[in-house]
């Protein structure tokens, strides 16, 4: 849906901060990050068409600034006990790319959408909800929510919540629907050949 494309935009914006520091409070890593990728769009705006150019810039910021092993474990459920740790390296691989892919096709999706910031949730001494509303030119404002954890000294993504549902967990039932169905060896093969 356009909504879930302009929320998976702003965790695209999420990745352009670059690694911030523990002391650098969450809620201003994504501030950052979203001034910085809005400024980019604005001053090429040519990027959004260039398919090769945008995953490539996806691409390089998503390994460094997300949690993928995190992301990659969770997803699994309980088929990440199941997996071997080579299974789990293609795997965690093509969900990468999966994600390349979703984010590059949201930053096609921007055109004036701003960002309005509430409070910050605490969840845990490293873990924090950083809570948004994403407002359009026309149409309600969407609720989206960044889960940060504080791994190696740095906030990291490792989640995205929109209207109370959350990415991972759209992907973990899917995925355990294709498990079933194929199993791992499959939906690894169909990760790699979106």
């Amino acid at each position: 849906s356009r909504a879930r494309r302009l929320c998976t935009l702003l965790l695209g914006t999420l990745l352009w901060a670059g690694a911030a520091l523990a002391s650098t409070p969450p809620e201003e890593v994504v501030r950052q990050a979203s001034e910085q990728v809005l400024a980019r769009l604005e001053a090429e705006p040519e990027v959004q068409t260039q398919t090769e150019r945008l995953h490539a810039l996806v691409d390089e910021v998503l390994v460094a600034h997300m949690d993928l092993q995190r992301m990659s474990r969770w997803v699994l459920g309980r088929y990440a006990r199941r997996v071997d740790d080579d299974q789990l390296a293609r795997f965690t691989e093509g969900f990468r790319a999966l994600l390349v892919r979703t984010y590059a096709t949201a930053l096609t999706e921007y055109n004036g959408q701003s960002m309005r910031f509430l409070p910050p949730r605490q969840d845990a001494e490293d873990r924090v909800t950083v809570r948004t509303l994403i407002e359009q030119p026309a149409g309600p404002s969407i609720p989206i929510h960044f889960s940060l954890h504080n791994r190696d000294g740095a906030w990291k993504a490792y989640d995205i919540s929109i209207d109370g549902v959350s990415m991972l967990t759209n992907y973990r039932t899917s995925f355990a629907a294709e498990i079933r169905r194929g199993g791992i060896e499959q939906l690894i093969a169909s990760l790699n050949d979106s």
